[in-house]
């Protein structure tokens, strides 16, 4: 219980590290849990929506034990410096996806789920366009992602300057109309947006309203009308004022494979000219987080910059539910697989090497349990999916 009476119970993301409850390492948590001991992922759910606001705001992180120290306060994405129990950023939001896995949904955890993604839609997506945009880069869970190199410079997650990029947010409020207005700095972030829609959907059908399958399906629809390059065959970030695609290839690329709603002919092309394709994405002990025909592809140990080229849990997680959709069964299993040999080699890692399943950053890392989940996925549609060469 905190200091002022209001209770929490959540996994803690990994004991020596990550001490704080981070929004989607608590929605795959419950994934988690839903094979164990539902109750409990319910409670950490609850907990997670506790952490917000009455308007439907849900923090990237919640400080329940104590406030992020002096030395990091100011890399938090916080409203000051000291006392806060809880960031203004958001993050990659499942939390409906979640609490559809983990069931015993009671009417006021709907009733909050649906002011969360009325928040989303009104304070997020400010040219209206059904994209929701994000301010920093780890609001996407992907901090270091080298795609976001180009679109944030020298404020960039990995640099010195990422603490004036926080900085900013907060002279603005946190207000993602003022900064997508002002500034360049920001991004409606493919994977942001396909967990958005994933959602929705999870929310239609959880509360039976069908004004959620419509946003859902918008959203969707601008993803293939914004992000879709029809010469790459992928899904791509845009960028700033401009909404420019970030033509760099990396696992958020693929991650429309999992919505249902975006053409069958386009996920097709995704798995088999890249998701399939061993000199790009089909590694042997998951799939890397960037192209590995990308100049940035580097899949090993770096104690400052992640998501340039390991595999990750949820990425394996996301991508097996994105081939079940597709109707290709053996190619999810052999994915699955290959996740599942990295954790038999290295345990509960927070990354892998996709070429040698070497375990890297934290260990008795808690999403890594997603891999309790891997053989199931989402569910499939039918149909066939070639490997390509």
């Amino acid at each position: 219980m905190r200091r002022d009476g209001t209770p929490y119970a959540f996994t803690c993301p990994s004991p020596r590290r990550y001490q704080h409850q981070w929004f989607w390492d608590s929605c795959f948590h419950a994934v988690a849990w839903s094979h164990l001991d539902p109750e409990r992922g319910r409670q950490e759910l609850r907990t997670l929506m506790r952490a917000g606001r009455p308007d439907g705001f849900v923090p990237h992180t919640a400080f329940w034990n104590a406030s992020p120290l002096w030395r990091r306060a100011p890399l938090y994405a916080t409203a000051s410096y000291r006392g806060d129990t809880g960031t203004e950023s958001i993050q990659t939001p499942l939390l409906p996806v979640a609490w559809e896995r983990v069931g015993g949904a009671t009417p006021d955890d709907l009733a909050f789920l649906e002011a969360h993604a009325r928040w989303l839609i009104r304070e997020r997506d400010p040219d209206g366009d059904g994209l929701i945009t994000i301010l920093l880069p780890d609001e996407s869970g992907l901090d270091d992602s080298p795609k976001y190199d180009a679109v944030y410079g020298r404020l960039a997650h990995w640099k010195p300057g990422y603490a004036r990029l926080v900085q900013r947010c907060r002279r603005a409020r946190w207000s993602a109309a003022t900064l997508a207005r002002t500034t360049d700095e920001h991004v409606e972030d493919v994977l942001v947006n396909v967990a958005h829609a994933l959602s929705l959907r999870s929310l239609a059908r959880l509360t039976g309203n069908a004004e959620w399958d419509e946003h859902a399906a918008r959203t969707e629809a601008a993803l293939v009308e914004r992000c879709w390059n029809e010469r790459r065959g992928l899904f791509f970030d845009l960028a700033g004022r401009s909404e420019t695609q970030v033509e760099l290839s990396t696992w958020s690329s693929l991650a429309p494979l999992a919505l249902v709603g975006i053409p069958r002919e386009l996920r097709e092309r995704v798995a088999n000219e890249h998701l399939l394709h061993r000199r790009r994405y089909w590694a042997r002990f998951g799939v890397p987080s960037v192209s590995m025909e990308e100049p940035s592809f580097r899949p090993g140990f770096n104690a400052y910059r992640t998501w340039r080229g390991a595999a990750w849990m949820n990425t394996n997680w996301l991508m097996v539910g994105g081939l079940r959709a597709l109707g290709a069964d053996d190619e999810a299993d052999t994915l699955a697989a290959g996740a599942l040999a990295a954790v038999e080699r290295s345990g509960y890692r927070e990354y892998y090497h996709p070429r040698t399943g070497s375990g890297h950053g934290e260990q008795r890392f808690g999403f890594a349990t997603l891999a309790i989940d891997l053989p199931s996925g989402f569910p499939a549609t039918g149909g066939r999916v070639a490997r390509s060469a």
